[in-house]
């Protein structure tokens, strides 16, 4: 991996690519030799990331799944 390696035309293309298909930030960073950090720190900037609150509202929801399939 490099250090402040720029990140060109292609590689946020790659990265948009990757993000549709659902690809993991660690398997992104991975296959485009850059860290989690650096990975998710381009994706929050392109508004590739969803807001914490929308994973807050997901995360209850799936605990209400879960509850509910308890009873």
């Amino acid at each position: 991996m490099m250090a402040n390696k720029r990140w060109t035309t292609e590689d946020v293309e790659d990265l948009r690519t990757r993000v549709a298909a659902g690809q993991t930030v660690p398997r992104i960073a991975a296959d485009l030799q850059r860290s989690q950090e650096a990975t998710r720190a381009r994706m929050q900037m392109l508004g590739l990331t969803k807001p914490r609150q929308f994973k807050a509202e997901r995360i209850v929801a799936d605990v209400a799944v879960i509850e509910f399939a308890e009873q």
